[in-house]
């Protein structure tokens, strides 16, 4: 078989595989940057995070969200309240001019007044030293830098406990940090991009609060990577659920 052939057969089997799998998933829906599906908005999580998702999510629950868009969009249509924190008031404002009557966006952007020092310095007495690129730029980007976003992570506190707390924005081994004192009993964390070692403080100190970590690798909307949404949680109960699956289309074509 030669080089141009083997090409060919590749693309074509690739092709097959984004028309199934993936077609099925709406992975083509998101082509134009945005998270969707053919029904509607989807978080920017992996879609076997999502799947899960699907199965435990109730109606009656409430989300505190680190980071809008797409998904605040997706939980408030799957739930009975969604609070989401932004920094970015732009963004935040046109998610918010959606007028989802059950979502509430935040604004608290880099360097915003509030939060109470004694809970950063608390972080900083757990975490004395977190890793940090040379380039600010990028540190902002991927929620590694904290102490510029003391009031953003704290907006959570002065709420009654959340049944889910999605940590997928700034700061975030700061955040990691204060979501286990606003969720609910029987609740749990999601993290995205957890395949990322940058976040290992967060990581430790979570499973050290006795959490456990469920992962989820694979593709998502819109990138053409695989990477990794987490869950964390210190019950495992609403994992079980029903171990069989429904009768329908499978491997075995019947």
């Amino acid at each position: 078989m030669n080089a141009l052939s083997d090409h060919t057969r590749v693309n074509a089997l690739l092709y097959q595989f984004a028309d199934g799998y993936l077609g099925k998933l709406g992975w083509m829906h998101s082509l134009d940057g945005t998270p969707r599906d053919a029904a509607g908005f989807v978080p920017y999580i992996t879609y076997p995070a999502l799947r899960q998702l699907r199965k435990i999510v109730r109606p009656d629950m409430r989300v505190f969200e680190y980071g809008c868009g797409a998904s605040s969009l997706w939980w408030a249509s799957a739930v009975a309240e969604v609070v989401s924190v932004e920094h970015d008031r732009g963004w935040a404002e046109s998610v918010a001019a959606r007028g989802v009557p059950n979502l509430s966006v935040l604004v608290r952007e880099q360097d915003a007044p509030g939060g109470d020092p004694a809970l950063l310095a608390e972080f900083h007495a757990a975490a004395p030293e977190l890793p940090l690129s040379p380039d600010a730029g990028h540190n902002l980007m991927h929620g590694l830098t904290c102490d510029d976003f003391l009031a953003y992570a704290a907006a959570i506190t002065t709420h009654e406990p959340f049944d889910v707390v999605v940590v997928d924005g700034m700061a975030r081994c700061l955040t990691a940090f204060l979501a286990p004192r606003f969720l609910k009993p029987g609740g749990f964390i999601l993290f995205d991009n957890a395949d990322r070692w940058q976040y290992n403080w967060a990581y430790r100190f979570l499973r050290q609060a006795g959490f456990y970590r469920l992962d989820f690798y694979g593709p998502g909307p819109v990138n053409r990577i695989e990477w990794c949404t987490s869950i964390f949680t210190r019950d495992l109960e609403p994992f079980a659920g029903n171990v069989e699956r429904p009768q329908g289309d499978c491997d075995l074509g019947w």
